[in-house]
């Protein structure tokens, strides 16, 4: 394949890439773009809009032109863009989020929106990766830009707190994934030939020997310990409550999506290219998600604060995801294709509540305050009722309660572990569930059932139209595809991996 193709097979990556140092160049060279207060948003939209524009382009490619691109370390796949769309979708709303956010704390800065855009990159390469050092780069390319978010509020000792808990723990996450890489070079050579890491490699030995070597298996227990920090995954997941509640709240939504999508399309592709030798790493999967759901789940029912209680709950709904991975690729082959697509439908679910229920956040903060705690959501039905009934949306959804997406998601991946033979996962999710539904309920509770202080009946300043319009987006899809979920099948047909 000639170098032209291999570009223009990555080429929403590089849109992103070049709008961020666009933005950068801008605001820090020419004093006309730092005056205006609405550029970079602007052309953060336009670079975002483009790089989706070439990946349905690329996504309708009816001859697999782009299956494999850089003599196979990369996949425009449709699988990539599939999750391309997904992280750009989560970057829109991010930058949506951040533009009045950012105002209200007097931090709107164009290297934000550089940073989102470089970020969401790192995560697309993460998606198209088919050759492990390549996923290597691009989790860093992810995490660099996610340090510097987490502490992008440099005044607050807590968001300094969690840019330093994030890199720390990320370094070490790092060390581990580049090991585990080491390891699956040496395992999967013989006397005759050396190591790969190339995935298509790596697969095809595994059919050839059946059996696969001990540093094999040591370093593929490394790689997940790696993929489980980036996904939050128990027990990997204790910078997640600390991190999300320092960061400023924009980064938080962003991260709680962009991470999570990223790292489970890396996982999809690994776990789908090591199928041949299911039988010898699925237990540790299927732990990895009861040990999610029910530890998240336990520990968010605990919480007051509503940003670490929604950080608990994206392990446990990372937990969730992992129950359809392990039904995609360590399940019965009948089960392939339907566990990939609950996989895909729950991670834009996940985004579209998730998203939303910080966006909530946003909407109730002001200058001089920042909502975060069931205290400061008192009353909520009585003193700004779009608010309070937006926010009961997202939790129902969350709690996966119908008619919303979340509970279609749910019952998705429930199908698709029973399809499997995976019953006894499939009543852990449910159980895991019934949990998460009374810390989802505490917050529909204090909106609608206690008394406003004096400070919730405060006025508000009214918010911007991209919190609006990110409020109203994310919550009449998580209505609309719990109703009519067929509407993205075109997309979930389309972000399959075919099973070796």
């Amino acid at each position: 394949m000639d170098m032209s193709t291999s570009v223009s097979g990555i080429f929403p990556i590089l849109i992103l890439m070049v709008t961020g140092t666009i933005i950068l160049l801008g605001d820090s060279c020419l004093p006309s773009w730092r005056k205006s207060r609405s550029i970079n948003l602007i052309v953060s939209l336009a670079g975002i809009g483009a790089a989706a524009v070439y990946a349905v382009r690329l996504m309708n490619d009816p001859d697999g032109y782009y299956n494999s691109l850089f003599s196979g370390v990369v996949s425009g796949d449709t699988f990539a863009q599939a999750m391309n769309l997904l992280l750009l979708t989560t970057a829109a709303i991010a930058v949506l989020l951040a533009y009045t956010y950012l105002e209200n704390r007097n931090i709107n800065l164009g290297e934000y929106y550089a940073l989102v855009l470089l970020s969401t990159s790192g995560a697309m390469l993460m998606a198209a990766a088919t050759e492990l050092i390549t996923l290597f780069v691009a989790i860093e390319i992810l995490s660099v830009a996610l340090y510097v978010l987490a502490g992008f509020a440099r005044t607050d000792p807590r968001s300094m707190e969690a840019s330093l808990k994030y890199f720390l723990l990320g370094a070490f996450a790092s060390g581990f994934l580049l090991y585990g890489i080491a390891l699956m070079y040496g395992g999967s050579g013989t006397a005759n030939m050396p190591g790969t890491t190339l995935y298509a490699q790596l697969t095809q030995r595994l059919l050839d020997a059946q059996t696969p070597s001990a540093m094999l298996m040591a370093g593929l227990a490394l790689t997940l310990v790696g993929l489980g920090f980036k996904a939050a995954l128990v027990p990997f997941h204790m910078w997640t409550p600390d991190v999300y509640e320092g960061a400023p709240t924009s980064v938080t939504a962003y991260m709680a999506a962009c991470a999570k999508i990223g790292a489970f399309a890396a996982l999809l592709r690994l776990l789908n290219a090591l199928a041949p030798i299911s039988g010898y790493w699925i237990v540790a999967v299927q732990i990895l998600a009861v040990l999610s759901m029910f530890g998240g789940n336990i520990l968010a029912v605990v919480q007051d604060n509503v940003k670490r209680m929604l950080a608990y709950s994206s392990i446990a709904h990372a937990g969730y995801l992992l129950v359809a991975v392990s039904a995609a690729t360590g399940g019965a082959a009948s089960a392939h294709d339907i566990a990939f697509g609950a996989a895909i439908f729950y991670l834009l679910a996940y985004t579209l509540m998730t998203m939303g229920a910080f966006a909530v956040l946003i909407w109730l903060s002001r200058r001089g305050r920042d909502v975060q705690t069931l205290e400061d959501l008192k009353g909520l039905a009585r003193t700004d009722p779009v608010a309070a009934y937006t926010m009961l949306i997202f939790m129902l959804s969350l709690g996966g309660i119908p008619p919303t997406m979340g509970f279609m998601g749910k019952w998705l991946i429930v199908n698709a572990a029973l399809v499997a033979g995976q019953l006894w996962l499939a009543i852990a999710l449910a159980l895991a569930s019934i949990i998460s539904i009374f810390y989802y309920l505490k917050v529909v509770w204090v909106m609608c059932f206690q008394e406003p202080d004096s400070v919730a009946r405060a006025p508000r300043a009214a918010p911007s139209a991209g919190v609006s319009i990110s409020l109203l987006a994310t919550g009449a899809l998580s209505v609309l595809l719990g109703i009519v979920p067929g509407v993205v099948n075109a997309l979930i047909e389309a972000a399959r991996v075919s099973r070796p």
